[in-house]
């Protein structure tokens, strides 16, 4: 059996259909989604003599082209994850209206699949736990946090919540806390648990840019007390990749999304083997590293 898992999509609908495309073709019996799901890429348009003008915090890939594309210019950047806004300050219940819009979309998008589809909230998920529960149960879409699901012979296992950032956002708990709900599913976790998670645990494929370990070191202790097979996170864009520590493969699967570039692994429950997987959109080609 065959799972596809990538992350931190951030609203790129670009990189879903991408990812449809290598679940077909890698036959792939599942789908999950380790977190930060809906937009955050808000932006101002506005319109001038010359054409039209971009804001946003975030930079915009390709925002020359996309400036061209004049009445298509909102459905562009729409399906590269951003959001327009209609101020220069978005509330959070704005945030969590247009997140809450943006999740709909990119369930409805997940449909043709026709595989399971499991789904983790992130941190930068702001849409509150119960519309999110609502909307995943809508469209069948199974909900991983602080629960246990049965995938034939394995169980997937799931756990949203993140050490404190520097942004102040969703999720976020101090370590004390962070171990105190790890309680609630660590007798969950065994040999032939795929355990997913938004953050990766302290010290393994968690480092920032600036050399910084950016993971839970309560995380990292639940890993090496119960070595599940698989244990699958994203939450560092930086530093997406896969080793093998004692029993447990560990998967960094976080997308660079402002860069439409697709990262994700396609994982092997029979024969417990990792390919990862590398899908750049700049130049249109996606590849699966041998």
């Amino acid at each position: 059996m065959k799972i596809f898992i990538t992350s931190d999509i951030h609203g790129n609908k670009a990189l879903l259909h991408q990812a449809l495309k290598i679940i077909k073709a890698e036959h792939a019996d599942a789908l999950i989604i380790a977190g930060d799901i809906a937009a955050k890429g808000f932006y101002q348009l506005f319109k001038k003599s010359s054409g039209y003008e971009i804001r946003s915090a975030f930079s915009v890939n390709g925002r020359e082209l996309i400036k061209r594309a004049k009445s298509d210019i909102r459905k562009k950047l729409d399906f590269t994850g951003f959001i327009e806004q209609d101020g220069t300050y978005l509330s959070l219940l704005e945030i969590q209206s247009k997140q809450k819009k943006n999740l709909r979309e990119i369930c409805k998008l997940l449909q043709p699949a026709g595989i399971p589809v499991f789904m983790l909230i992130g941190n930068d998920d702001h849409i509150p736990d119960s519309d999110w529960d609502k909307t995943l149960e809508e469209f069948g879409i199974v909900n991983l946090n602080l629960k246990t699901h049965n995938f034939g012979t394995w169980k997937i296992t799931g756990f949203q919540y993140v050490p404190p950032t520097p942004w102040n956002t969703n999720n976020e708990l101090p370590e004390i806390e962070l171990a105190v709900k790890l309680k609630d599913i660590e007798k969950q976790v065994n040999s032939r648990t795929v355990f997913v998670t938004h953050c990766p645990p302290r010290d393994i494929l968690d480092r920032l840019y600036n050399g910084l370990p950016a993971g839970s070191e309560s995380i990292r202790k639940l890993v090496e007390n119960k070595q599940p097979a698989f244990h699958i996170f994203g939450h560092i864009h930086e530093s997406s990749s896969n080793k093998k520590i004692g029993n447990t493969l560990f998967c960094n699967v976080a997308c660079s999304w402002i860069n439409n570039i697709l990262r994700g692994c396609v994982i092997d429950l029979d024969k417990r083997t990792v390919k990862p997987v590398v899908y750049n959109g700049t130049n249109s080609r996606w590849r699966i590293k041998k």
